[in-house]
């Protein structure tokens, strides 16, 4: 399985810790909310390709925080939700709060593991191609962007680009994974991804000067935002 982005929103520390450790030891990154209220914000701030969601958490409990995300642009996320409550009527009201999964504790962590798989292959064939990221907005089917409602002119190359560098903000995105996507095994002789993230860099300056390419020699590139600097 590729890489995913993880969130836990989980208010037991040994838990979500127990998650968290067995997914990154499995190549995820992965990272945690404490209570509802946070899993809603860092849903509408971060990209996460699944949702692991605890029932019983404080200032807004999983229910009402899963039923909040489905109204987002991020809304078709897969969620798996995860209590002690075992009974067929609580297990409804986690279906119909919007849960894809539901999951009763104590499980095993390999099985949580599985379902997570398939929760985020049967969404990647249901996938739109449409992430929202801190005003940016990209479309892979229509390789249509903006920032901040004002569209972003760029070609099927840079494109590409921005869609990884987006996806994965603000953590940096390897050189060898965007040369990858671009041109797969077939690795041109020169580095002519510089002249794409050139190319980039110059799109970007002329619909915002607040979004710009950071670039790590020998690493790769993330993207950062003026509001975000202090953070990334």
């Amino acid at each position: 399985m590729t890489k995913l982005r993880v969130l836990i929103a989980e208010d037991h520390l040994d838990i979500a810790e127990n998650i968290g450790d067995f997914l990154e030891l499995s190549g995820h990154h992965v990272d945690y909310a404490y209570d509802g209220k946070m899993a809603v914000s860092l849903m509408e701030s971060e990209v996460f390709d699944v949702l692991i969601m605890d029932v019983m958490m404080p200032k807004l409990d999983g229910l009402q925080a899963t039923q909040r995300i489905r109204t987002l642009p991020c809304g078709d996320i897969p969620i798996l939700m995860l209590t002690a409550k075992d009974t067929l009527d609580d297990k409804l009201l986690g279906f119909n709060s919007g849960a894809d999964d539901y999951i009763v504790k104590p499980f095993d962590m390999p099985e949580l593991y599985a379902r997570i798989q398939a929760q985020v292959r049967k969404n990647q064939k249901q996938y739109q191609h449409h992430i929202v990221v801190n005003g940016i907005a990209l479309n892979e089917k229509t390789q249509s962007a903006n920032i901040d409602n004002v569209p972003l002119n760029l070609n099927p190359s840079t494109f590409k680009i921005m869609w990884l560098l987006t996806k994965a903000h603000p953590e940096l995105v390897a050189k060898s994974e965007i040369e990858f996507a671009l041109w797969g095994d077939l690795q041109p002789q020169r580095d002519i991804l510089r002249s794409h993230i050139y190319n980039l860099r110059k799109s970007l300056s002329k619909c915002s000067n607040e979004v710009s390419i950071i670039g790590k020699h020998g690493q790769g590139y993330r993207l950062e935002r003026a509001s975000n600097k202090e953070q990334a």
